[in-house]
């Protein structure tokens, strides 16, 4: 929480990563690897910004085709408000609000404040997917039971 002596930097002032890296992890890795790139930020090496989701499902409710169309637009050009944002779109103010919010809170749409406005932005310049499938532990027949 700021306070009188406190203020977080704008984030056009951050140093954000070049990639963001949406990835599958449990809860015990994404801390771990974290933790890691913590440690690296404290030596000076700038890693890639991680978004951690513990399942697929998780990454389908946050990345609707609908918020994957409006990242891409975003990466493309800011926006100088979520009204401009949402003609660009052309959908409804309140659905592109509420899109941008949820994406706002994974911290994949940063804002920058311009008098009344809110004019997110993408800070980097590449989203990453890294999924991995592995095959069940145990070894055993792959194939599906006749």
């Amino acid at each position: 929480m700021p306070d009188a002596n406190h203020t977080d930097p704008a984030p056009e002032e951050m140093n954000f990563p070049e990639t963001l890296r949406i990835t599958i992890a449990s809860a015990e890795d994404a801390f771990d690897d974290a933790v890691t790139a913590a440690g690296a930020a404290e030596d000076g090496e700038q890693t890639d910004a991680v978004v951690s989701f513990e399942n697929v499902e998780g990454i389908r409710k946050m990345l609707t085709d609908r918020r994957f169309e409006l990242l891409r637009s975003l990466m493309g050009a800011p926006a100088e408000s979520i009204s401009a944002l949402a003609t660009r779109l052309d959908r409804s103010y309140s659905v592109v609000h509420d899109d941008v919010e949820v994406l706002a809170e994974y911290g994949i749409i940063q804002f920058r404040q311009k008098g009344a406005s809110k004019q997110p932005f993408v800070p980097y310049e590449t989203i990453e997917f890294d999924v991995t499938v592995r095959a069940p532990i145990g070894g055993g027949d792959a194939e599906a039971p006749a």
